[in-house]
């Protein structure tokens, strides 16, 4: 199941009701405190197909520690999956785990980027069972009418490149 919500995970993983472009990369975080809805769409891995994606999150920032936590629940049509993660300042920059870890997965390089409203972050992973290295990517940016847009990439080998395979945009819960 996991396999096949995790391009939805990804989308799921940061929202804000209230990002802004924001001045540094701990402000962007603070901003993402709080409870939200999200819908969109991303491809289904199995199937290759646009599946509608709805998620509900609870998002907690430390300030002292500056850590952004992040749990809840993201649903396909193909079924639910719990998101799991964890953000955190060090010196300056955004680190940690935007995704939960696939059961069959090793997470081996997670890369952050803040600039000018835009938050990008990168993980790759490598299967346990079949040694496939995958590349997948989250950008989030603050929406025009509150909340923001979040959207996700998966590396296709072929093109050597990231493609699109969906997006959500969320909302403060209640709205």
């Amino acid at each position: 199941m996991k396999k096949l919500l995790s391009l939805a995970l990804l989308a799921s993983v940061l929202c804000t009701g209230s990002v802004r472009a924001e001045n540094t990369a701990e402000e962007f975080l603070e901003a993402l405190n709080g409870e939200f809805r999200g819908r969109g769409e991303a491809v289904v891995e199995l199937s290759n197909n646009l599946e509608r994606v709805s998620c509900k999150l609870i998002n907690a920032f430390d300030a002292e520690q500056k850590i952004l936590s992040i749990e809840g629940v993201c649903a396909t049509t193909q079924g639910k999956a719990s998101v799991d993660g964890k953000l955190s300042m060090v010196d300056g920059k955004v680190v940690g785990s935007f995704l939960s870890p696939f059961e069959d997965s090793e997470i081996i390089e997670e890369i952050s980027d803040y600039q000018d409203g835009k938050l990008i972050l990168s993980s790759s992973f490598v299967n346990k069972d079949t040694g496939n290295l995958n590349r997948m990517r989250q950008i989030v940016v603050s929406s025009p009418e509150g909340g923001f847009n979040s959207t996700f990439q998966k590396f296709d080998n072929v093109a050597g490149d990231y493609k699109d395979t969906g997006y959500v945009k969320f909302s403060p819960s209640g709205n």
